[in-house]
């Protein structure tokens, strides 16, 4: 964190409309806010967004919250807001060389998003970022996950070889390396 600032994690909802990132960035913008990590999407007709800030010091959550309705729509679009102060953070895993991503995909059925998170569970996988589709009747999800918990790669590759029999889903392993080239 830099200093004299404060760090807040903020979360944002609403049925999409055009103009939300704006209104977000420029509402932070007026509080001398410093956006310096985003993610966002629109998930059926619903825009999400969490983002990490940092504020000078003086600026408190109430305050953050408050600009952030300022120009808020009263009606389905207004935006649902959560702030927590940040935590201090590690540094990002992105950076370790210790980033995998996992493709995942087989027939769509109910518990497919807890039967692939239960294997990273138990192969002691940190996923970082997660995205699934659905294509006709096909069930498709990325993970992003750090593997530096992982105390032996080889038995990971066998082990994920040996629950892709099992639940009898497609999954690729590869090195995040790859997509970033």
């Amino acid at each position: 964190m830099k200093p004299d600032r404060t760090s807040f994690v903020i979360s944002i909802m609403s049925q999409d409309r055009v103009g939300i990132v704006h209104q977000v960035a420029s509402a932070i913008s007026q509080l001398d806010g410093d956006i310096e990590d985003i993610r966002q999407s629109v998930l059926r007709g619903y825009f999400t967004m969490i983002l990490f800030a940092t504020f000078p010091s003086g600026i408190t959550a109430e305050a953050v919250r408050r600009t952030l309705q300022e120009d808020n729509d009263p009606g389905d679009s207004a935006l649902e807001i959560a702030i927590r102060p940040a935590l201090p953070a590690p540094p990002p895993a992105e950076d370790s060389g210790q980033v995998y991503v996992l493709t995942a995909s087989g027939k769509d059925r109910i518990g497919f998003v807890a039967t692939v998170s239960s294997f990273c569970v138990v192969q002691n996988l940190n996923i970082l970022d997660l995205s699934t589709t659905v294509a006709g009747d096909e069930y498709i999800m990325m993970l992003m996950f750090d593997v530096s918990r992982c105390h032996n790669f080889d038995a990971l590759h066998e082990n994920l070889a040996h629950f892709s029999r099992e639940t009898g889903l497609n999954m690729v392993l590869q090195h995040d390396d790859i997509f970033r080239a």
